[in-house]
């Protein structure tokens, strides 16, 4: 049997009102084996404990979570009407999601609408569509500004299609109405007063941030780093390092040329050479045919982090785009990684949607993934992927704009290639392995469709493209830091295993990420950092040698939180990731000859 990507059984919208409680309660076995999707409607508008309520109600059942917040402009309109005015909205993009994902049956509080439903409870999609439609085209505030709100008016484009849907009324299918069942679940202030305006949703409430001020252990591995002579790479002698820069041959897709130059300097060579105007103004021409008045003219997928707020400064107030910001949350957002998030929307006036699967999968995916690619990260790397190219086809829109290219710091890329970038970038460059081939005894098909990507007819038949603008300007992310820092109120943290503070600082788990890279190739995130800057001639390959050795050798903190997550042990870790340096034949070059160090 085939199963469909993004599939579910049901979709419910998630409120604070109480009845969800009992609700979820009775039906606990019910959700337990049918997938249900919650829903959040701009969530802007609700109160800090009722952002708490709806956080532990999501996390308690499990569910998978998609969460649409409308742009500050849109909301501060639905603020100067009455509050069905919202819940309406609401509504409108439920009947949205049912028509986009193939849902055919949801569940709402009845206080919502005001239509009394049939037996159960029960009203035909057709009669809720007529209900909405009828509402937004009479309604004044939504005609004023189409593109303000066409995430409420865009429902018209789905006529037709809610024939086969059912919506049921929550408070209808409840049959205890006993207040004790409240009892029944300690839920504690996963969202404390002091955060109750930034992003509030994606991060775990046992490991809100990394204890920087706790000591790092002195390991095997730095006991190692402190023995290797100065200036020299920390498998010298083993693997072959770049004569210019301190990148080694187990790199991924690296090469060398007659010089013993590496791919990176080669390319940072070719930046120089590219006529950059000529291929913006080819950029320029491509997001010109892709405008629309009356909808998004574009993706623009975000992290909250230092490309994507300078993609969106470039997209909105450079190139005066209206894109929807798409985000696939991987469920360990920092509290920096949070205000980031929440101070780009607002800074950009954009309209969000936010994909988090639950945290018991993703936990499952976390130990899954070691084995699968030798990282901590699959489900992020494919998720990143698949859920932006599946809003693509599902919302209709063709053209995605990513940031940094493959070229700027990768082992696989050129400046000089022109090709665009497949749909299955994703796949093909980080997560490797398809979810339909991630399944086992512990994480069900169903589980992971949420992370297949369309087919490739699908994807062909929509037209959908893959940019990055990192391929059509000149990209100095040194530059663009200071940039977005001043000019946007852009936050940089600390980041485990890393000298530099703005690479992927809205993540708790980055250093895990960078620590198991060099366990698996002897490369780290500090390795790449360095050799960024001795290419900029800031410090000697030396020096750049010596900090990669220090700050790549050191163990994570966020390691202990890895841990208790997928309950590995330390040695099954470092033991699995050298196991899997043979999956790549970058990485088992570290496995030719015995590394001297390690004596």
């Amino acid at each position: 049997m085939t199963v469909k990507e993004f599939n579910y059984n049901s979709i419910t919208m998630i409120s604070e009102y109480p009845s969800l409680m009992t609700f979820f309660h009775e039906k606990r076995e019910y959700f337990s084996n049918n997938k249900n999707l919650a829903l959040i409607y701009d969530d802007r508008s609700k109160k800090v404990q009722d952002k708490n309520f709806i956080k532990n109600i999501i996390e308690e059942f499990s569910f998978d979570c998609l969460k649409f917040t409308v742009r500050p402009s849109a909301s501060k309109k639905l603020n100067d009407v009455d509050e069905r005015f919202r819940k309406l909205a609401s509504v409108s993009f439920l009947l949205q999601c049912m028509a986009r994902y193939d849902i055919n049956v949801a569940y709402i509080p009845s206080l919502y609408i005001d239509l009394k439903g049939g037996d159960n409870g029960v009203v035909s999609g057709d009669e809720l569509y007529e209900y909405i439609e009828k509402w937004i085209s009479s309604n004044i505030i939504l005609n004023e500004d189409a593109n303000d709100l066409c995430s409420i008016n865009y429902l018209k484009n789905f006529n037709g299609e809610f024939f086969d849907k059912k919506i049921f009324f929550i408070e209808n299918q409840i049959e205890n109405t006993d207040e004790l069942i409240s009892l029944k679940y300690n839920f504690i202030d996963q969202i404390l007063p002091i955060e109750k305006d930034l992003f509030w949703m994606g991060f775990d409430k046992t490991y809100k941030d990394v204890p920087r001020d706790k000591p790092y252990l002195e390991t095997k591995w730095v006991k190692k780093a402190k023995k290797v002579p100065f200036g020299q790479g920390f498998y010298e002698g083993v693997i072959k390092y770049c004569n210019r820069c301190c990148l080694p041959e187990t790199m991924e897709g690296i090469t060398f040329d007659e010089f013993g130059i590496c791919t990176p300097c080669r390319s940072s060579e070719e930046k120089m050479h590219i006529n950059w105007e000529e291929r913006e103004s080819g950029l320029l021409q491509t997001l010109n045919n892709h405008k629309n008045e009356e909808y998004y003219d574009c993706i623009l997928p975000i992290s909250g982090g230092k490309d994507s707020i300078f993609q969106a400064h470039i997209l909105v107030k450079k190139y005066k785009i209206n894109p929807l910001a798409v985000t696939h949350g991987q469920n360990w957002y920092s509290r920096e990684g949070r205000y980031n998030l929440e101070n780009l929307l607002q800074k950009f006036d954009l309209d969000h949607l936010f994909f988090i699967a639950s945290r018991n999968l993703i936990n499952k995916a976390a130990r899954k993934s070691i084995d699968i690619i030798g990282d901590a990260c699959w489900h992020c790397h494919i998720g990143a992927g698949a859920f932006v190219i599946q809003t693509a086809v599902k919302w209709n829109l063709k053209l995605m704009i990513w940031g940094e290219s493959i070229a700027e710091q990768d082992g696989r890329g050129s400046y000089y290639d022109k090709k665009e970038r497949s749909a299955l970038y994703n796949v093909e460059i980080s997560a490797k392995v398809r979810a339909e081939d991630s399944h086992d005894g512990n994480i069900d098909k169903n589980e992971l469709n949420q992370w297949y990507y369309p087919t490739q007819e699908k994807i062909k038949e929509k037209g959908i493209r893959y940019l990055h603008l990192g391929d059509f300007i000149f990209w100095d992310e040194h530059k663009q830091v200071e940039f977005v820092t001043n000019e946007y109120e852009w936050m940089g943290t600390g980041v485990e295993n890393a000298y530099k503070g703005y690479k992927s600082t809205e993540c708790v788990m980055a250093g895990v990420h960078d620590y198991l890279n060099f366990l698996k190739r002897g490369t780290g995130r500090s390795t790449v950092q360095a050799t960024d800057d001795v290419k900029r001639g800031l410090i000697t390959r030396s020096e750049g040698m010596e900090l990669a050795k220090q700050y790549d050798s050191q163990r994570p903190h966020a390691l202990d939180f890895y841990m208790d997550v997928t309950g590995l042990s330390e040695n099954e870790i470092e033991n699995k990731v050298i196991k899997s340096r043979e999956l790549s034949d970058f990485a088992k070059k570290l496995n030719k000859e015995q590394n001297p160090h390690d004596k």
